[in-house]
């Protein structure tokens, strides 16, 4: 079951965040990627295909209030990113 949940959720453009153990989504378009980080623009963006992991916006899923919730300024680390293919 969790293996089609986190299926699921990466189909969608959710990044699993290993540090934290959270589901992360980015909010906001870049204006710049770089290999370290990214900085967002003012615009939204209501469908990803391609995920870059940096500083931004994200919408996170708080497992707690069962929710989403937003966090700005937020610096997402590549270290911490799962990136393992699930097909």
């Amino acid at each position: 079951a969790q293996y089609l949940a986190a299926k699921a959720l990466k189909k969608q453009s959710w990044r699993f965040h290993t540090k934290y153990m959270m589901w992360f989504q980015r909010h906001e378009e870049p204006k710049t990627i770089t290999d370290e980080f990214e900085q967002p623009s003012a615009l939204l963006i209501h469908s990803l295909t391609t995920f870059s992991p940096g500083q931004g916006t994200y919408i996170y899923f708080d497992y707690e209030k069962w929710g989403q919730r937003k966090k700005e300024g937020f610096t997402f680390e590549y270290r911490y990113l799962e990136d393992r293919d699930l097909q």
